[in-house]
Parts: structure tokens; sequence; C-alpha cells
């Protein structure tokens, strides 16, 4: 039997995309880490709804540091990919 993954609301699962596009944006602009905050003007969404949306894939940034990109960039391929 397989273990039941946890629900992703439908609205997180909407913007993963938009994630995913702005997160390479920055990449390729030679960011090595983004803030939430950093995320959210650029993408006018909440800097809190991007958290939240973040927390539903576990422990992917850090308090104080922010989202190490090329990480991230490996986490949401490696789901487009499923």
């Amino acid at each position: 039997m397989r273990p039941e993954l946890p629900r992703i609301p439908q609205a997180t699962t909407k913007r993963l995309p938009l994630y995913y596009r702005f997160l390479q944006s920055f990449h390729n602009a030679g960011h090595k880490r983004v803030s939430s905050q950093e995320l959210s003007e650029a993408m006018k969404i909440d800097s809190a709804t991007i958290r939240r949306d973040f927390s539903h894939f576990g422990a992917l940034g850090k308090k104080g540091y922010g989202y190490d990109v090329p990480t991230l960039l490996e986490f949401f391929e490696n789901t487009r990919s499923r």
C-alpha cells in the first residue's frame, strides 16, 4: 500500500509554473539565493503566500537565508517530470 501524499491546494499547483519561470530568471541573472520578499516583489504575490506554498513541499528554505535558487530549480524540475 502506497503512503498517502499530502494534498496540495489547487491554487498552489496553479502557481508552480510561475515559480519555476521566475526562479529561472533569477538563476539566469546569477542569483544563488532569493528571499520570499524578493520573489514576492518580482511576482506580485504576497510573500506569506509563497512561504505557505513552498511549505507544502517540506523545508525548502531557511529563515534569514531564503531559498537556494539552484536547489529550488532542481526541485521544481523533478516535480514537473512526475
